[in-house]
């Protein structure tokens, strides 16, 4: 039988004419890393039906480093009602038998409802087979104890685990004698019996090479101190419970926190953050905190505000919190903030004027609202910003429509109102340069922002109006309705008007 080697030499022999080439299989010839390479863009069970080719091709699926079988999967399948995935586990579990005599597993990546026993037999392979990226979703039928042959791998360096029946955490002495070489690690659904059990775990003991850390829905968890020294982005989502927070990583870049802090617990809450190297800040979602430190935060270039509370809720002193919150966050560049928070400012106005500090070094301001009355006092703490982007929701939409035929826009008490701001705002407008409404309509309060701002921004350069849907608007009244706001005076000479 000709092997590959003497085919090879055959093909290039000078009696071998290039018409007897016809039907030469090059890729068959390619090395293994590379087809290695060509079949990671290939969903797994293609690549099972190509092994069944040849003795060469069955060989490739043998050694093949990147396991994800979550390509099987359906988009949308919810994973316990998918019945294939009962038998997923043991059908993995025996490929990797397969595999332990002849090749080692990169990454693996499954879902599967599976047993106990399954999931940990199946995990221990994995771990013999040296695999360094484990991505797991499992349905089980209770809460399960995290397996511990995980904790002891010297390969392992990117860890996601999901249990929509929840597990447990081992004890700190057990978790801090493994993950040194762990870079990555996510988990979802974790129940904390122990409070003791993670209060000190994330520090360079037990993760000395842990740069990015996701916690979701940690049940019970209440306090959390991370100070790894090597953490780069952290994210917290679905932590109701928690009532402290304490961060000290110095090369931290960007800060998720997400429907975290418990709102019943609002007078025992706190925050603190040391991280010189801060980028990115999102706080979504989530209760303000009694207490809120702040510091060595100045490279911060990034930042969004979305606090949940209720008006009712909301008094003096929670709005102090929310402005020692803020004020250490005062040197950032970029600021969007949510229309909860946009509603508390526009519910306090004279609070807001005495306790919020001024941004200084913002440049980028983005503003989620329901009116665009009253923005004036959130615009007066950003005096140096040159883009402005307000996205007007569908709330609130009971203003008076313009009419064009029989009133001036000038008698109107929106633009009194403005006329009113223009010394208070006089710092803005001689920086702002590009102005975007997004969900523009005729409302009397729209287009009065719009032309105080043609009227005084000195260096306006484009003012970009995205008008909302309005299927009773006709063509000829729409066309008419922005021939109008184009006729508006101009500050500045360069200004440009664009509708989308």
């Amino acid at each position: 039988m000709e092997t590959r080697s003497a085919k090879r030499r055959k093909l290039r022999s000078p009696e071998h004419s290039s018409g007897s080439n016809t039907g030469e299989d090059r890729i068959s010839d390619l090395p293994d890393a590379v087809l290695h390479h060509i079949f990671c863009l290939l969903p797994i069970k293609s690549i099972v039906h190509i092994s069944i080719l040849s003795k060469r091709w069955r060989a490739l699926w043998y050694t093949f480093p990147d396991l994800d079988f979550t390509t099987i999967i359906p988009p949308g399948t919810a994973i316990t009602k998918f019945v294939y995935l009962k038998k997923l586990g043991n059908v993995i579990t025996q490929i990797l038998a397969l595999r332990e005599k002849l090749s080692d597993v990169r990454t693996l990546r499954f879902y599967a409802c599976m047993s106990f026993s399954g999931l940990h037999a199946l995990i221990r392979s994995a771990i013999r087979l040296q695999v360094q990226e484990l991505d797991i979703r499992v349905a089980t039928n209770d809460t399960f104890n995290f397996p511990r042959s995980i904790i002891t791998s010297d390969c392992l360096r990117v860890l996601k685990v999901t249990s929509y029946s929840g597990f447990r955490l081992p004890p700190s002495r057990i978790m801090r004698s493994g993950f040194q070489k762990l870079r990555t690690l996510s988990l979802s659904f974790v129940y904390l019996d122990n409070q003791s059990s993670i209060v000190d775990l994330f520090t360079d003991c037990s993760f000395p090479q842990l740069t990015k850390l996701y916690l979701d829905s940690c049940f019970n968890l209440k306090h959390l101190r991370v100070g790894c020294h090597l953490l780069e982005e952290l994210i917290l989502e679905n932590c109701s419970s928690l009532q402290g927070l304490e961060i000290a990583s110095p090369r931290l870049d960007t800060l998720r926190v997400s429907s975290c802090f418990d709102a019943s617990s609002i007078n025992n809450t706190w925050f603190q953050i040391d991280a010189p190297r801060l980028n990115t800040i999102v706080w979504a979602n989530s209760s303000i905190t009694t207490n809120s430190c702040i510091k060595n935060i100045v490279c911060l270039h990034e930042v969004t505000i979305g606090f949940l509370v209720r008006q009712e809720n909301l008094d003096a002193d929670k709005l102090q919190n929310v402005s020692g919150f803020l004020s250490g966050l005062s040197h950032t560049e970029s600021l969007t903030l949510e229309s909860g928070f946009v509603e508390i400012m526009l519910k306090n106005k004279p609070l807001a004027t005495i306790f919020f500090h001024p941004f200084m070094k913002l440049k980028s301001l983005e503003l989620h609202i329901s009116e665009v009355l009253g923005l004036a006092c959130l615009l007066k703490i950003c005096p140096m910003i040159h883009t402005l982007i307000i996205n007007i929701t569908e709330g609130y939409k009971a203003e008076r429509r313009w009419n064009r035929h029989s009133r001036n826009l000038s008698n109107s008490w929106e633009e009194k109102f403005w006329e009113s701001h223009t010394k208070d705002l006089k710092p803005l407008l001689c920086y702002l340069k590009i102005v975007k409404i997004q969900g523009f309509s005729e409302s009397e309060n729209d287009i009065s922002l719009v032309k105080f701002l043609l009227k005084h921004a000195k260096v306006l350069q484009d003012l970009i109006l995205c008008l909302r849907d309005d299927h009773s608007r006709g063509y000829h009244r729409h066309e008419k309705f922005k021939s109008q706001i184009m006729g508006f005076s101009r500050a500045s000479l360069d200004a440009k008007l664009e509708f989308s």
